[in-house]
């Protein structure tokens, strides 16, 4: 009977890859299976495009081949390919390397006869010359800053690298070693099974730090073999600059250096690693962005009448006279949206003792971060280059900072849009297991304003065009998670038999059949469509270059012949340019909800805010393919912003403002003015009117003095003995009835009694 030989050594093959480096490495081990007759090997074809299988069977019938569903990972890989060996000893190899029959056997001979080596390494040989750093030392977080970051770039020979790299050493002798590659390496499997396996966490790279420091851990030595030479036919089936290869490796930093030494120094490693040439660009944009959000922000804080109804309602959800389940009122007296913002809110200003400067700064700040949200979200939809030129203009953009300066909780929904277009593109790409994750981004938006609202017929529009069918569990799924930051306000329609949805389900048809001249109300004309047309010009101008008619015209006419342009070759292969279309529909079904509604004012606008700023950046790229071009072009338009804010913008002078008609008071003027009023009303009840622009809403848009001086202890009752008039308007305080009592920065305080 023939015995079955025993196996000794299982040569476990990785395989990913282009091209024929797979089967020159099988060439190479048929020498050595013919030599070394204890021995079986295995091929895990780890590859996207699969090899065919019948060709390995037939010319390699020797090799047990393996194939694996995806791309597993290095780790993985490897472990897939190990649940199949036999053997006491695992030698790994790269399906790009070729090791000798003299080499395998050197690795195997030191390995089998030393008992403290857990693992044997050759020299390996690169084909192109690049050096690689086979063997180091053991690669610590003080390494890790100086290897991996930019300062190893500025000071390639600085000590520390040096030390680490081991460049006093040849290579030209055998040693024990910190840490050793593994392309190709031999290892006993009962160390392999001791470290419990390869980290599958690490799907590629640091893999080598990772293993040496557990057998080291379990006290393993791993041995460089000097003698023993593979080489390297470096495959090019790993792409080193693509993106996705450039998040696996930073993925893999992380990882590795988290696992072994904790968050903290993972924390500091990737700051110093993630410091780029872009980083650098990015820090600048930040910093330039939030100077002109936070320059002469409280000596020109803004607080209207509107701002002051929303304290107001705040202070009353604290003492416990107003409810919490809903948020502010729209300009519709019947429409309140959900309560999010009343509760951000709340929390700031009981910790600030009601100084309404913390809501201000909060945005600020917000919007500040805003800068990196756009930098983030479409650097994953386009590509960085694209990402620096938007994430600069909305730096600049005169529209978003009037939107920081002007405070309002509606602000968000302008920021929401960035996460709203990434995970629309994913439930494209993922046939809608996405949409969860959507739903939840656009139930949160609608907190903030209404008008993203008209996302959800975009989304639908995008699913149709791209012909996705998302099964019914995902459209439960966003339905769901789209109630979700709304649960309060459901809570509060409930209690209240539904008003404000049945209200809203006979608006929007009024709207919609009032456009179309089927009801008498709310019909099309030459001035509502004139408006209409006017008010998407105006969104872009206001982004850019609100106070010049000329450049702002051709600003608009550049992005939109551009994009009609550009459109064609997306709309051929519109797999190749996903983020581009959504755009557009993203741009085009929202505005035609904005235009059936009529005259739409430019914070309804908020839903698509960011639109102007990525198709300009998008149409830069697209036409100009000169690197210092395009840098002087955008460098201009942020220039003409800069220019708009700087010139126009009341909140960037020194001098106080007096003339009103545009905008409130400073914040200091009004305070001034509150704190004149309790001075003269000595603790008595009084009431409180205003002449201004606006007079005609409630309270006579009078709600931010009247917070101010209620957070100061005033008696205010609308049917006091007492009444002060403030007047914003200095030719109409000859109206105002009494007598005036103060006077001062464009400001003056009229005094009756009944």
């Amino acid at each position: 009977m023939k015995l079955r030989k025993t196996i000794k050594v299982s040569v476990v093959v990785g395989h990913f890859g282009h091209g024929g480096e797979v089967y020159k490495c099988l060439d190479k081990l048929k020498i050595i299976k013919s030599k070394f007759k204890s021995g079986e090997f295995i091929l895990v074809d780890n590859n996207g495009e699969k090899l065919e299988e019948n060709t390995v069977k037939k010319k390699y019938s020797w090799v047990k081949y393996i194939s694996a569903s995806k791309n597993l990972g290095w780790g993985a890989g490897r472990n897939f390919g190990i649940r199949h060996a036999v053997g006491k000893f695992i030698f790994s190899i790269d399906s790009d390397i070729l090791i000798d029959l003299q080499s395998f056997k050197n690795i195997y001979n030191i390995l089998k006869k030393d008992s403290k080596i857990g693992m044997v390494v050759p020299r390996i040989k690169n084909i192109s010359g690049r050096f690689t750093p086979e063997a180091t030392k053991e690669l610590t977080p003080v390494r890790g800053i100086f290897f991996l970051s930019f300062i190893n770039k500025i000071f390639p020979v600085n000590p520390i690298v040096k030390d680490y790299l081991m460049d006093s050493w040849n290579r030209r002798t055998s040693r024990k070693v910190e840490v050793g590659q593994l392309g190709a390496f031999m290892i006993k499997k009962e160390v392999y099974e001791k470290i419990d396996k390869f980290d599958e966490n690490l799907f590629l790279y640091f893999e080598e730090n990772d293993v040496s420091k557990r057998l080291k851990k379990n006290g393993h030595e791993i041995y460089f073999d000097s003698k023993s030479e593979a080489i390297h036919m470096e495959s090019k089936g790993t792409p080193k600059s693509s993106d996705q290869i450039k998040q696996i490796f930073a993925h893999s930093r992380y990882y590795y250096f988290k696992k072994h030494y904790g968050l903290l120094p993972a924390l500091i490693v990737e700051m110093f690693a993630r410091f780029s040439k872009s980083t650098l660009m990015v820090l600048g944009i930040l910093i330039l962005g939030t100077f002109l959000r936070f320059y002469r922000l409280i000596p020109n804080l803004v607080l209207n009448g509107e701002m002051g109804t929303d304290y107001m309602n705040v202070w009353n959800i604290i003492h416990g006279t107003r409810t919490f389940l809903i948020g502010p009122r729209t300009s519709h007296e019947w429409f309140f949206i959900p309560p999010i913002s009343y509760w951000i809110y709340t929390v700031l200003l009981f910790f600030a003792r009601f100084n309404p400067s913390v809501i201000n700064i909060f945005w600020a700040v917000v919007e500040s971060v805003s800068i990196l949200v756009c930098y983030y979200y479409v650097k994953k939809l386009f590509n960085e280059k694209i990402a620096l030129i938007s994430s600069f203009l909305l730096a600049v953009s005169p529209a978003w900072i009037v939107l920081t300066r002007n405070s309002r909780y509606n602000a968000p929904a302008a920021i929401i849009f960035f996460p709203y277009l990434w995970y629309l593109l994913k439930s494209i790409n993922d046939k809608g297991k996405s949409l969860g994750v959507l739903g939840l981004i656009l139930g949160l938006s609608m907190n903030f304003f209404p008008s993203p609202f008209l996302l959800i017929p975009a989304t639908i529009v995008c699913f149709i065009y791209f012909k996705v069918s998302p099964k019914l569990k995902y459209v439960i799924y966003f339905f769901l998670a789209f109630l979700i930051p709304n649960i309060t306000f459901i809570i509060y329609e409930i209690s209240n038999k539904f008003a404000i949805t049945l209200q809203l389900i006979t608006w929007i048809p009024y709207r919609v059949l009032g456009f179309f001249g089927l009801y008498p109300k709310n019909s099309v004309n030459l001035k509502v469509l004139s408006q209409n047309i006017y008010s998407v010009y105006q969104f872009f101008k206001d982004s850019f270059v609100p106070n010049s008619n000329t450049l702002s015209i051709a600003l608009f006419a550049f992005v939109t012949f551009g994009s009609a342009f550009w459109i064609f070759r997306p709309l051929r292969d519109k797999n190749k340019e996903t983020a581009f279309i959504l755009l557009l529909i993203n741009l085009i079904i929202p505005y035609l909800g904005l235009f059936m509604h009529g005259a739409p004012p430019e914070h309804y606008y908020l839903a698509i805010f960011p639109v102007p700023l990525i198709m300009a950046s998008y149409i830069l790229v697209k036409t100009f393919k000169n690197n210092i071009v395009l840098a002087i072009l955008t460098f201009l338009i942020g220039s003409f912003g800069i220019w708009n804010l700087v010139s126009t913008d009341w909140f960037y002078r020194d001098k106080f403002i007096t003339d009103y008609s545009q905008s409130p008071p400073p914040y200091s003027v009004q305070l001034s003015t509150v704190n004149e009023i309790i001075k003269d009303s000595k603790g008595s009840d009084f009431s409180i009117s205003r002449i201004g622009v606006n007079d005609q809403f409630e309270n006579n848009f009078a709600n931010n003095y009247i917070y101010l001086l209620t957070i100061r202890g005033a008696k205010i009752k609308s049917d006091a003995g007492v009444r002060y008039t403030i007047v914003e308007e200095g030719s109409s305080g000859q109206i105002a009835a009494g007598r005036e009592i103060w006077v001062d920065g464009g400001i003056q305080v009229f005094k009756s009694i009944k």
